[in-house]
This record gives structure tokens, sequence and C-alpha cells, in this order.
């Protein structure tokens, strides 16, 4: 529900991606993963396992660990405009499940849920928007995502 939640947080703000969405069917895969690259939900956390220093920070072992995949998705030298949302962005990727032998899982069955979560609320609310901008909050932490959403219907 978090990447479903920012999706629709980033959708309401541009209803022309949302009318983009409703006319041109072959743009949910590119959309999906590209609003998974800007708004990834998961924050992974490991534990030091040896004393060591990174860029000049001293780790010690036991030490607690956040690795932000939300910001390697946003590496200017992975992604081009990193910082913009294109959903037409074919070249992407991006770290929202992680990577290598700690991929998460589930990722293939939450692309699904995303996609088909997106899809139906799309097609059955004609425009959408913040109610309440100031209104949103976000959760923090390891999973992030919009805890209070208010939309408006047109």
């Amino acid at each position: 529900w978090s990447a479903i939640g920012a999706s629709l947080w980033h959708l309401a703000q541009h209803p022309d991606e949302q009318e983009r969405l409703r006319t041109e069917p072959d743009l949910w895969t590119t959309a999906v993963e590209e609003l998974l690259r800007a708004y990834a939900p998961v924050t992974m956390a490991r534990e030091v396992v040896r004393d060591t220093e990174a860029f000049g920070c001293p780790m010690r072992t036991g030490d607690p660990l956040l690795l932000p995949f939300p910001a390697a998705n946003r590496d200017p030298a992975a992604f081009a405009d990193p910082d913009v949302v294109d959903l037409d962005r074919a070249e992407n990727r991006h770290l929202a499940f992680g990577v290598g032998i700690h991929r998460c899982l589930g990722s293939n069955l939450a692309r699904m849920e995303l996609t088909t979560a997106l899809q139906r609320f799309v097609e059955r609310v004609p425009t959408f928007r913040l109610a309440d901008p100031d209104a949103v909050r976000w959760s923090g932490g390891q999973v992030r995502g919009p805890r209070v959403l208010p939309l408006a219907f047109d």
C-alpha cells in the first residue's frame, strides 16, 4: 500500500498523466516501473559485520545500517534527469526491490498488485486530485508512503 499510496499521490498532482494512462494502455508497464523508481517505498536494514569506515563515516560491528534504495534510484550516473518522473522512461534499472541475492522474492507479485490497483482506480475515478496537500502525512523509517492521503474526485 505504500507504493500504491505514493503513486496515487503523484498522479493526483498530474491530471495529464491520469488521462494518458486512461487513453494509452501500453503506457502502464513503463509507468509502474517509473513510479517504483521515483517512490521506492522500502529502505533495506542491515547490520555492520566488522569495523570499517565509508566516506569518512566510522561504522562499528553491530551498528544498524540503512541502505536507501530510493536514493540510488536518483543517481544521475544511472538515470537521465533522475528527479523527473517520466512515465515513458524505457531504460529503468531501478532498485526498488533490491538487487542480487537480496532482491525481493515477491517483486513480481508486488508489480502485479500495484499495476492492478492503479489501473482499476484510474479506470473508475474520472479525475482525482489532492483535497488538501497540507494534510498529506508520510511515514518514515524503513517503509515510506503516505499514511494520510485526502483525495477529491471530480
